[in-house]
């Protein structure tokens, strides 16, 4: 900080006032300190040399009542805090006081008087001495009297520090304060002195502040005709200057700051060392009060980076990451130009950037869901030639089964058979509901309802070391789908949300009406306004990094060990929750849990009841004749064995133009139709129309290795009777065959 001069001439006097005083304070106490002691030495010496009087008579007759009282009787005087009597030999005799008696150090009974100081106390030693008297008889004198001194003992007196250290301290205090009276009155005088000296500097000092702050009001100094008269006149002429100056600049500055405040792009600038010193209205709204330029970066590494791209010569156009006012991830398109002075050196940098965030998730988001699409396009392919294969086998097994008691040793092979395949079948069945090709029963059901069973069934099955909590909200509308699915996709993230909790933790499973009022991106999925009924399924187990977030919905994708996970259960929740026209979203971080919160559309109207089994099939022999139109041969002959060993007379066609060909030769005959999906030459959707068209009343049962396609709905509505999925038990394609019929 800059000095005046009047502050240094004042800083300058009161320096050397200050350096007196202390000098003079110094000095008078340490000689009132020297005076004071040595009058408690003085009274010190005169109470030993008393007190060694006065008990010679009690050391004497050995009377150790009258040492106690003499003893006490000194102890009383001012500043004592112990005395000791001891005799010749310095045996202890009484002793009175604070201090314990300690052994008597080396001294001579032919001095008077010995002195020790210790830290807190003055501790004197006398001797005690006592006069005897002799008679000696002469033959030729008077009686002559002999006198003889003789030491009998000792006494030792302690005397308190603490009056001298007392009366020390108020000498102190009192050299201080007349210190600081002396100090501050000097001072104010010297202030006043010099105040009036430098009056006339103090408002040029004032004027010069002032046209600082824009404040170009002229000086009024009375007119002395010497060189402060002259400074001011010339100093009233540069402030008119100035001014003129000043606001030819504040014109030019509003409009390129107007036109800095207007632009879209976040604006700044930056010292050499990459501070932020100025920033534009948007720059403020997407970063706020960010005072370092590599503060603003996702990574203390992106900053040092970035620290030495601005001191290679700048940046242009480049992408990078930095945190947002709220905290979040900014993604911006960036550039950062240096500044140089005369002598090529920089000085500074000005920049700006571009937020795209909003345009890179949508990128990403389509990206991810692109991604997701064709992954599921290539597993439904794969798991519809997977479910042909797989209908011979399973078909022909659970038909030989049938065949055979169950004491037969076949019986046994057959089973494993059957088992293995439907493993195969229910494997192909989850690529199918990743390809939200799955089978589907639309109702309008309560997902409370759903949660409930479903967190009744993990109690019973999970860990005890896991909680399970629930909480539902009440009046929840209804959805619009497949109980068994949304229960099949509700129970993987519960599985998965075990699966992450190996030493016990907290499951918590919600259920809540949501309205969106605008459109929300989460990671990689877009979620449209609307109504939703939302499910949260909640653990507090390892947690994820962004690198697995982004992969939990592929396909056979999986962090579990080797035979733990096929990696198709969550890719399995997409496929149904995105059939059912609802959204997922997922938030984790390592070590804090997993939450994934399924938006399901908000359906019409009640909950409908749940209908009952179905009725057993009638093993009696069926009537009737049906057409089997399929590519498949395998499955071409599944369907003629099971069917005709019921009695059903089967027609067999291998493609759509054949199957027309031969309905249409015995239309009248042909009670049922079994139509596939998925063959070349025809279709099955323009398969069935061209049949329809032949026949109009015509019952058409729909079989396919895929589920069921957006347009089967509409093979419904047009008539069809039925959905048979692939791969089928002999008993499945005859429960729907007899429904079909019956129909």
């Amino acid at each position: 900080m800059r000095l005046t001069f009047r502050a240094k001439a004042l800083f300058l006097m009161i320096s050397i006032l200050i350096f007196v005083s202390m000098v003079y304070t110094y000095e008078a106490i340490k000689t009132e300190k020297e005076i004071s002691r040595k009058e408690i030495i003085k009274r010190s010496e005169v109470v030993t040399t008393l007190a060694s009087k006065t008990v010679e008579l009690p050391i004497i007759s050995e009377n150790a009542e009258l040492l106690k009282k003499t003893a006490a009787f000194i102890r009383n005087s001012p500043d004592v805090a112990f005395v000791s009597f001891y005799d010749k030999k310095e045996n202890l005799l009484i002793h009175e006081g604070s201090l314990f008696p300690e052994r008597l150090p080396q001294l001579s009974s032919n001095f008077p008087l010995s002195f020790f100081e210790e830290r807190d106390f003055f501790i004197f030693y006398a001797p005690v001495y006592t006069i005897r008297a002799s008679e000696d008889i002469g033959i030729f004198q008077e009686d002559a009297l002999k006198q003889t001194i003789d030491h009998i003992g000792w006494v030792r007196i302690g005397f308190s520090k603490a009056a001298i250290k007392e009366m020390e301290n108020k000498i102190v205090a009192r050299g201080v304060v007349l210190a600081l009276i002396f100090t501050v009155s000097s001072s104010f005088i010297v202030y006043f002195l010099i105040t009036i000296a430098t009056r006339p500097l103090s408002v040029l000092s004032n004027a010069v502040r002032r046209i600082k702050e824009g404040d170009y009001t002229e000086i009024q100094i009375k007119p002395t005709g010497d060189e402060i008269g002259e400074l001011a006149v010339e100093f009233n002429r540069m402030t008119s200057a100035i001014k003129d100056r000043e606001s030819r600049i504040m014109e030019s500055e509003k409009k390129i700051r107007d036109l800095f405040e207007r632009v879209e792009h976040a604006i700044f600038r930056l010292d050499k060392d990459g501070n932020i010193i100025e920033t534009n209205r948007k720059f403020d709204e997407l970063c706020g009060g960010a005072n370092r330029f590599c503060g603003l970066f996702s990574s203390d590494m992106e900053g040092l980076r970035l620290q030495k791209v601005l001191s290679a010569g700048g940046m242009k156009n480049l992408e990078e990451r930095l945190m947002g006012k709220d905290g979040n991830e900014l993604i911006v398109i960036m550039s950062v130009y240096p500044e140089f002075d005369e002598h090529g050196e920089v000085i500074g940098f000005d920049g700006y950037f571009v937020d795209i965030t909003e345009k890179k998730r949508l990128e990403e988001t389509l990206i991810q869901t692109q991604k997701l699409d064709s992954l599921g396009m290539l597993a439904g392919g794969i798991a519809h030639d997977f479910n042909n294969i797989l209908t011979g086998v399973l078909g022909y097994a659970s038909l030989l089964k049938s065949t055979v008691p169950e004491t037969d040793k076949m019986y046994k092979y057959i089973d494993t058979i059957e088992k293995s395949a439907s493993r195969a079948a229910n494997l192909a069945q989850q690529l199918l509901g990743f390809a939200r090709k799955g089978k589907y029963v639309m109702t309008k059901l309560s997902v409370n309802d759903l949660v409930k069973e479903l967190a009744s069934f993990l109690k019973e099955t999970f860990d005890r070391s896991i909680t399970i909590v629930v909480e539902t909200e009440e009046n929840l509308p209804p959805v619009e789908g497949d109980s068994n699915q949304l229960y099949q996709a509700i129970m993987n993230l519960c599985i998965n949300a075990r699966d992450a909790m190996p030493e016990g933790g907290r499951l918590y499973i919600k259920t809540e009406f949501y309205l969106l009022h605008d459109e929300k991106v989460v990671d990689y999925f877009q979620i449209p306004p609307g109504e939703y009924v939302r499910v949260s399924v909640t653990d507090t187990g390892v947690g994820m990094t962004a690198d697995v977030k982004k992969k939990i919905f592929e396909p056979f994708y999986t962090t579990k060990g080797i035979g733990k996970g096929t990696g198709l259960g969550l890719a399995m929740v997409y496929g149904i929750i995105k059939n059912h026209g609802g959204y997922i979203t997922v938030y984790s971080e390592p070590g804090l849990g997993t939450t994934v919160r399924l938006y399901l559309p908000k359906g019409d109207g009640t909950v409908e009841e749940k209908k009952g089994d179905k009725a057993m099939i009638d093993e009696r022999p069926k009537k009737g004749t049906i057409l089997l139109i399929d590519d498949e041969e395998v499955v071409r002959e599944l369907g003629k064995d099971i069917l005709e060993a019921y009695d059903y007379e089967v027609l067999l066609a291998i493609h759509g133009n054949e199957g027309v060909r031969v309905f249409n030769e015995c239309k009248d005959k042909i009670d049922l139709v079994i139509l596939d999906m998925v063959m070349p030459e025809k279709g099955g959707r323009q398969t069935f129309k061209e049949i329809r068209a032949l026949k109009p009343d015509a019952k058409v049962l729909i079989c396919t290795g895929y589920g069921e396609e957006q347009y089967f709905y509409e093979l419904f509505e047009a008539g069809a009777v039925g959905f048979l999925q692939k791969p089928f038990q002999h008993t499945e394609l005859l429960s729907k065959v007899e429904e079909a019929m019956a129909r």
